[in-house]
């Protein structure tokens, strides 16, 4: 069978899992009470929707066995989900400390140390290339950690880390293809697929929140897919936006703040907390509207991950 026909299958197959998932643990959570407050809609709704995105992803990416692909790379960026999904699953049930997660998220990344996938050189450097040998490894398990946390903290309305995710995994999928890493670029479409069904009970009125699950997952999924795909220079420039927002957190000490709401239903911010704030600083707007904003952002640099990868392989 034609690579491009089980890639579409993969895709179909994760994307029809997800979709038929959802409502089911939007009942069984709902029932159970894994549910999460909804500080804008003052309403509590299912959280922990990460576990249909691991369902579907996981599903979709058990056909890859059947592609003459790296099986050594797939395991790895497989792995690495597996970790990331426990973690954020654990802290969506147990409520974990900051300092546990972060902790533990070094974990998540371990997987590169004994499987060592991946290109070890760097390209942006003053001096150009630089070969880290087996230093690599350790800043490889260090990258997924601070991705899996980035995204985790670029979270707070309907649909943003979903839409977020949908439009990264997407852009770096297609930047894969031109460099000609098909193990990274069907990991990212396999993620992409199930997003998009998520996004369906997720995008505003959500009913369903993604959970630490779904983000620390999307994070690890990423940043194992830039790594194992060697696409590391496109991978920042895609994930800039993520960067951007942490540092901004950081320099907030790590405040937890989705805004302030107006009488009308709308939200605004009167301090700098996060890169949302851009969208809504001392001036209201539509919860729908400001992530839509925001994934804006998003496809920006995501648009410039691609014609760099255009560029850089002398297609434009």
């Amino acid at each position: 069978m034609p690579i491009i026909e089980i890639i579409i299958i993969d895709m179909v197959l994760s994307f029809i899992i997800t979709y038929k998932t959802v409502p089911i643990l939007i009942k069984k959570f709902n029932e159970k009470g894994i549910v999460g407050l909804d500080l804008h809609r003052n309403k509590y709704i299912a959280n922990a929707g990460g576990v249909s995105l691991f369902i579907g992803f996981s599903t979709g990416i058990i056909l890859c066995g059947f592609l003459n692909i790296d099986p050594k790379s797939m395991l790895t960026v497989i792995l690495v989900s597996i970790l990331a999904f426990i973690l954020g699953f654990l802290d969506d049930i147990l409520v974990l400390s900051k300092k546990a997660l972060i902790t533990w998220s070094l974990v998540i990344g371990m997987p590169f140390l004994s499987y060592k996938v991946g290109s070890t050189i760097i390209t942006l450097t003053p001096i150009g290339p630089v070969d880290l040998g087996y230093l690599f490894w350790p800043i490889a398990v260090l990258s997924v950690a601070f991705l899996s946390n980035a995204v985790n903290i670029y979270a707070g309305f309907n649909g943003l880390e979903a839409g977020l995710g949908l439009i990264t995994s997407l852009s770096l999928a297609i930047c894969a293809f031109i460099y000609g890493s098909i193990e990274s670029a069907l990991s990212l479409l396999i993620l992409a697929s199930s997003l998009v069904a998520f996004l369906k009970y997720n995008f505003y009125p959500a009913k369903i929140f993604i959970g630490n699950s779904g983000t620390y997952m999307i994070g690890a999924i990423i940043a194992s897919s830039i790594i194992v795909g060697t696409i590391k220079t496109v991978g920042i420039i895609a994930c800039m936006p993520y960067i951007i927002n942490f540092f901004i957190r950081l320099y907030d000490r790590m405040r937890w703040t989705v805004g302030e709401n107006t009488p009308d239903g709308k939200v605004y911010c009167s301090k700098m907390h996060a890169l949302w704030c851009i969208f809504m600083y001392k001036k209201p707007i539509t919860e729908k509207k400001l992530v839509l904003k925001c994934w804006g952002l998003q496809l920006l640099f995501g648009l410039l991950a691609i014609l760099y990868a255009l560029k850089a392989n002398s297609i434009i």
